[in-house]
């Protein structure tokens, strides 16, 4: 990135590096490698998804998926497509897993660098490219066995393909309102939507139209308002701006496109199991999550605006100040139509994604992901017309900015910190990540007092290293906490092989997923069979959790053992691993006794 200096030219400061696409590739393979160190699953949704891959790899089936032996149908097959297929080229493992969320990441911030460089110039592109690389939520998503990352980066492509004829003609100096889409470029469009759709649903396809529709209807009213005045109104140009918004969009191919690649699946499962994947699906996942709150993932309508002052951290702390310029900047006719509309862009898509998420009665972090790269571009924009040919504007931003950046990283190390003492033990080291956001901020001050270096630099830099190392290194101190995985191991050691399991009391995705096989689970009502089910001996075991063992201890078979327990992150009590008879392995405890 160029280092801006007293007397540097404007062009020079705002040229960007000279490679920006090897630039940001490069940054970002560097940072998304430090995050994969090797840690276990130790999400619930990690090891779910990840055992629904490896399940088709094992039966051949592709169409179906499966957990545990049952119909799985909280989401569509892309993911877990995406992951059978890197664990068959690099074997079944947590890497393999979590690569495709990695590449679509990079994906992503491709399509900002190329959506920059169009539309403001190449040094907010690369600053907006490693603005989304380096936020804490995408760190977290970027290593994640989870589908959010690639929907992010199939709608961030669409939303920027789609309404950059209109910012073209704007950098031209040409209207838009009589330009449209190439027959190509919106079946491009709508095959992108397809695979978002078989990735996480219909938001896959309606979100981006949610945010592409109102803006290009907006530029093409603004285009015809004048006009309009003289024939009646404002009100007259409604409707052309809604034919104008049809015409450009090209409808029908795009939505030809979008069925071509997503229907065909959905045809498939929805045969293969007799209307169950689709009901269970649209009914329960779709329309029952945003009408009531699911797994108690609720909160208030806030909850994702303020969420993202955590995801998007470390650039957050710049967020609000950015929002505000940005909305000032757009709405001025002095601001250059390109940026002018840019800026409008990425304030629509803001509003669309977490404005409509927020009315959604259930809520989770990552429910907001696509906003981010929106996020990112705002923030790049304000930043780099801030930082100006060696100049600092508005000074008092920085201060609450970079203020708010070690505010970040003192919460981070206390929150590590206090987190030990409730089930993190042995986390403590990872504190010192919080460290980097203040080391960074120091940097940053350094750099714009003295015009050396960038401060945009120092920023994005501290942003790739924290994500990276709290993704990485600091979560993997964090995952070591996991208990259920080595738990499920010394099953297997005590079966000498791989151990039937089943589970009494609780069963969770991590249990299936070590498990390597069906696990049985059993319900409080069937603790009969359960109790007659361990009896049999040999290779079968039972996992229980502390609560429902005092249940049944005193009916448990006379040679039962406690072959091993463990504390889940969190949980109030341990898991133990009950066996009857005497197969390979050692039996570490009797029956009957709890004491630790």
């Amino acid at each position: 990135m160029a280092s801006p200096h007293p007397g540097a030219s404007g062009d020079a400061v705002n040229a960007g590096p000279r490679h920006p696409w090897a630039t940001v590739i490069a940054a970002s393979a560097v940072a998304l490698a430090i995050g994969f160190a090797p840690m276990p699953f130790w999400d619930e949704d990690e090891p779910r998804f990840a055992a629904i891959a490896r399940t088709m790899l094992e039966t051949g089936d592709w169409i179906v998926p499966t957990f545990n032996g049952t119909l799985a149908v909280d989401k569509p097959v892309l993911m877990h497509w995406c992951m059978a297929a890197c664990c068959r080229l690099f074997g079944v493992g947590e890497i393999p897993a979590r690569l495709p969320a990695a590449l679509a990441t990079v994906v992503a911030a491709l399509a900002l660098v190329w959506a920059g460089r169009r539309w403001f110039d190449t040094r907010t592109g690369v600053v907006a490219a490693l603005a989304w690389v380096g936020c804490l939520l995408v760190g977290i998503e970027a290593h994640a066995a989870t589908p959010d990352a690639i929907l992010t980066a199939l709608t961030t492509w669409m939303t920027v393909l789609a309404v950059d004829p209109w910012l073209g003609a704007a950098a031209a100096g040409a209207a838009g309102a009589g330009r449209r889409l190439s027959v190509a470029r919106a079946a491009t469009i709508g095959a992108l939507g397809g695979l978002a759709v078989l990735c996480k649903g219909p938001v896959g396809f309606v979100g981006p139209l949610g945010v592409v529709v109102p803006f290009v209807w907006g530029l093409a009213f603004l285009e015809r308002r004048d006009a309009a005045a003289s024939i009646g109104g404002q009100a007259a140009a409604v409707l052309p701006a809604a034919l104008a918004t049809a015409r450009f969009l090209r409808p029908l191919s795009m939505v030809a496109a979008m069925l071509a690649v997503g229907a065909p699946w959905y045809v498939a499962v929805g045969l293969r199991t007799g209307g169950a994947w689709p009901e269970g699906f649209f009914l329960v996942h779709n329309i029952g999550r945003f009408a009531a709150p699911m797994e108690n993932h609720d909160g208030g309508i806030l909850f994702h605006a303020l969420a993202m002052l955590v995801g998007f951290y470390p650039w957050s702390c710049f967020l609000p100040f950015a929002v505000v310029v940005a909305t000032h900047r757009a709405t001025r006719r002095e601001t250059p139509a390109a940026e002018r509309r840019g800026l409008a862009l990425g304030l629509v898509w803001l509003a669309v994604w977490v404005g409509t998420f927020s009315l959604a009665a259930t809520k989770l972090p990552n429910y907001v992901l696509p906003a981010y790269p929106a996020a990112a571009l705002v923030v790049a924009a304000t930043a780099t017309r801030l930082v100006d040919r060696g100049r600092l504007a508005m000074k008092g931003w920085l201060c609450w900015g970079l203020g708010g950046l070690v505010f970040g990283g003192v919460a981070t190390a206390a929150t590590i910190l206090v987190a030990t003492r409730y089930g993190l033990a042995g986390a403590a080291p990872a504190a010192l990540v919080g460290a980097v956001p203040i080391l960074g901020a120091l940097a940053c001050w350094l750099a714009a007092r003295s015009g050396r270096f960038d401060p945009l630099a120092a920023m994005a830099a501290t942003g790739l290293v924290f994500t990276a190392l709290a993704s990485g290194p600091a979560a993997a101190r964090i995952a070591a906490a996991n208990a259920l995985p080595e738990l499920v191991e010394a099953a297997h050691r005590h079966a000498g092989g791989r151990a039937r399991i089943s589970t009494y009391g609780q069963n969770t995705p991590n249990v299936v997923y070590y498990a390597r096989g069906i696990v049985t689970e059993w319900r409080p009502e069937q603790a009969e069979e359960a109790l007659a089910d361990l009896a049999a001996g040999g290779d079968r075991v039972l996992l229980v959790t502390e609560e429902a063992y005092r249940e049944i201890e005193g009916r448990l078979p006379p040679d039962t053992t406690v072959v091993a327990r463990r504390r889940p992150l969190f949980k109030d009590g341990d898991f133990l691993v009950l066996a009857a008879g005497s197969p390979a392995g050692d039996r570490t405890a009797t029956a009957g006794s709890l004491t630790r």
